[in-house]
């Protein structure tokens, strides 16, 4: 009698389909989203499902359904999900902002009422610092958890599945981002060359992530702040210091005027 082959779980076939849809190896999709190629081989062979943060980064790549599919197996919610309509799908960014305020860090070129689909975008529970002093206590990556997920139109984020959001404390960056503020990273861009004079998160191995505007002179990389208190930090040193990601957007309260 000869044994059926067991089938592989609905997840594994999503991804395969998943790298027909986007036309990529393996390795190329490993590349990507940031792991090994080993790990995506293991996805195939239904050996190891994707991490929570992994599959948000999948869905962002995929097409609906599948896209959809991949959000849900994240743990998202996705019944209230916006169409292919961009104008609804603002809308349901800032109904899950509550209410925060958007402010673009650039011009963003598309019109909203064109067609295209929603990010999901993880907020991490780290915060970039803003202050002239790091603080006491920084979260690694190693020990990053997802708070929350918030949605963005798809022309907003140049790279999908390397969009995260992080929070923001202190004043040097103020009164162009408040103390407070969620800022929107895109990962992918990490040449210190693009970067020069653009809004910036950088990491060190002790002081945490630091957020300031990229400059590059002939003998030093500065972080600049707004805050004229604050002075230039050089992060000259690539082994302290690795760039993270280029500031694309951030969200902040509206203050309440004082009665």
């Amino acid at each position: 009698m000869v044994a059926q082959q067991a089938r592989s779980p609905e997840w594994s076939d999503r991804i395969r389909r998943l790298l027909g849809d986007l036309k990529l190896t393996q390795a190329g999709l490993a590349e990507r989203l940031g792991i090994s190629p080993a790990t995506v081989s293991r996805w195939l062979q239904g050996k190891l499902e994707p991490t929570a943060e992994t599959y948000i980064a999948l869905g962002n790549l995929a097409r609906t359904p599948d896209g959809i599919y991949f959000w849900e197996r994240a743990g998202m919610e996705t019944s209230d999900l916006p169409d292919a309509n961009l104008r609804r799908a603002l809308s349901s960014v800032q109904v899950r902002l509550q209410d925060f305020k958007l402010v673009a860090s650039r011009k963003i070129s598309r019109q909203l009422s064109g067609k295209g689909n929603a990010v999901a975008i993880p907020l991490l529970n780290v915060t970039a610092y803003g202050d002239q002093i790091p603080p006491q206590q920084n979260v690694s990556l190693s020990e990053v958890q997802v708070e929350d997920v918030l949605l963005a139109p798809l022309s907003w984020c140049p790279h999908p599945e390397s969009m995260i959001s992080m929070h923001l404390s202190g004043d040097s960056m103020y009164p162009i981002i408040p103390p407070g503020s969620i800022i929107f990273v895109d990962t992918a861009v990490t040449d210190r060359e693009t970067l020069n004079r653009r809004l910036t998160v950088v990491s060190h191995r002790d002081l945490g992530f630091k957020v300031a505007r990229f400059q590059r002179l002939s003998g030093a990389d500065l972080l600049v702040s707004v805050n004229p208190k604050c002075l230039p930090l050089d992060v000259s040193n690539v082994s302290k210091w690795k760039v993270f990601g280029e500031v694309l957007w951030w969200v902040t309260r509206d203050e309440k005027p004082e009665c």
